[in-house]
Parts: C-alpha cells; sequence; structure tokens
C-alpha cells in the first residue's frame, strides 16, 4: 500500500512516517502512474467538462483547507469526489502538504491542528509541526500540548 492516491483517499488510519515526505502536497489522489505510462502518449485530453476541476477548488489555500469543519467540508465538497474521503481524512492530507510545505508560516495552522478532535489531524499535525518549526518552539508547542494527549498514536507522534 504505497500508492499516494491509495493514501490520500483510501487509507483510513495514520499515515506512515516512511511516506509522508513522497506525498508533498498531493491532499486527494494522485496521477503519477498515468503520467509516466507510456501507454499514455496515444492518449487524448478528455472532452467531458464534468470531468474538469472546478475553479472554485483549484488555487484554494493549504491554510483554508485546514480550517475547514465538517459542516463547511461536506458543503465545499458536496458533489465531488472528495466529500467521499471525509473531513478528517482530507485534513489530515492537508496537514501532511504543509508539513511537506516548507513555509514556515504555515506553522500557526498546523499549532492548531494539534488541537483538532481527530486523532487522525492531531497525528499529522504533530509532525507538520516539527517540519516547519525550529527545535525550540516545537518543544514548547510540545510541553504544553503533549501531557493533555490521551491518544497513543497521537502520544507516540510527539514522542518521534
Amino acid at each position: 500500500r504505497r500508492c499516494i492516491a491509495y493514501l490520500t483517499i483510501e487509507h483510513k488510519g495514520h499515515i506512515d512516517r516512511e511516506f509522508r515526505a513522497a506525498m508533498g502536497n498531493r491532499i486527494f489522489g494522485c496521477d503519477d502512474c498515468l503520467a509516466v505510462c507510456p501507454w499514455n502518449k496515444f492518449a487524448e485530453a478528455a472532452r467531458e467538462t464534468r470531468l474538469a476541476m472546478r475553479d472554485d477548488l483549484r488555487l484554494t489555500p493549504l491554510a483554508e483547507l485546514a480550517e475547514l469543519d465538517d459542516p463547511a467540508f461536506r458543503q465545499r465538497f458536496a458533489g465531488t469526489p472528495v466529500k467521499r474521503t471525509g473531513r478528517d481524512r482530507f485534513v489530515r492530507n492537508v496537514a501532511c502538504a504543509i508539513g511537506n510545505s516548507g513555509d514556515a508560516a504555515l506553522a500557526p495552522v498546523v499549532e492548531r491542528l494539534t488541537m483538532d478532535s481527530s486523532p487522525l489531524v492531531r497525528g499529522i499535525a504533530v509532525w507538520a509541526a516539527r517540519q516547519l518549526l525550529d527545535v525550540e518552539a516545537f518543544e514548547r508547542l510540545k510541553s504544553d500540548r503533549a501531557p493533555r494527549e490521551r491518544d497513543d498514536s497521537v502520544a507516540q507522534e510527539w514522542d518521534a
């Protein structure tokens, strides 16, 4: 189960550390296999307009996607395949992309996500915070949040 599309769409648990960096900025699916397939050089672009990406979803900032609660997630992705992933797994993927972004300006976003109601989101948010914060800032965050963590998998992320 090393497929990025599988990890971002189907996988219901925490994303193993070994795959997080490879996910890059992908938050729903991956077309790398299609892009490198030699048979696809014969393919033609789809003409079906319903398959085209919606303009309102094309360039949404990661910070905005990370802040979605369940009702906002359902409303935003109504009528799309993304909705089937569910809010928690989607925001998990967004937090992973934020951690891979290298953009320290997004650190406050993942700091907030370390208090999310979902352990899936909190766990990857801890990893993302570790990627974006300097050691001292991460240790301050850890000393504040880790003692209150009740989920074993998230506690392990704090201690990784």
